[in-house]
């Protein structure tokens, strides 16, 4: 069975019965180099801003290399946001969080003391109507010269992912 219109195929099954739907809203995208001197003091700092994202995969174009998700349909989206500090020898508190249009999804803080380099996360399963959208960002605090550096990179130091669950 195969699930198509004229233009496009929606369900395939494979020999080995396995389902795949190659237009299911998916993305996986990193920051391909370190976003430097960007935020500090309890700034708030949008992930794609100044250094754009490099996609791996964009299933379905939803994701804006920007660091903008778009929902293409309405559904349950799983978003994770990985971010990686670098080049803090200071005690200061690093945060992440996902803020979509529906609501504010906060990540763990943690306290980074005198440790080169730290990372933190958080994954959510969203609600999101059609035409929503989701940005990631980051925050630092305590940080006395009020910037701190992003890593970035292709072994995925910092990056961002999600797809459509139902």
């Amino acid at each position: 069975m195969v699930t198509n219109n004229s233009a496009n195929t929606y369900i395939v099954p494979t020999a080995n019965h396995e389902v795949t739907q190659p237009l299911q809203p998916a993305f996986l995208a990193y920051l391909a180099s370190y976003d430097n001197n960007r935020t500090g003091t309890g700034t708030i700092y949008t992930l794609g801003t100044n250094v754009a994202f490099t996609e791996v995969f964009d299933q379905n174009a939803d994701f804006n290399t920007n660091g903008t998700f778009t929902a293409s349909v309405t559904g349950r989206y799983l978003l994770i946001l990985v971010v990686k500090l670098v080049n803090t020898n200071t005690s200061v508190l690093l945060g992440c969080r996902i803020i979509s249009s529906n609501r504010l999804y906060y990540g763990n803080t943690i306290n980074v003391s005198t440790q080169s380099e730290s990372s933190v996360k958080i994954q959510t399963i969203a609600d999101m109507d059609a035409s929503d959208t989701v940005a990631f960002a980051t925050d630092v605090y305590g940080l006395g010269g009020d910037t701190a550096d992003i890593a970035g990179g292709s072994t995925l130091e910092t990056f961002v992912c999600g797809t459509l669950l139902a």
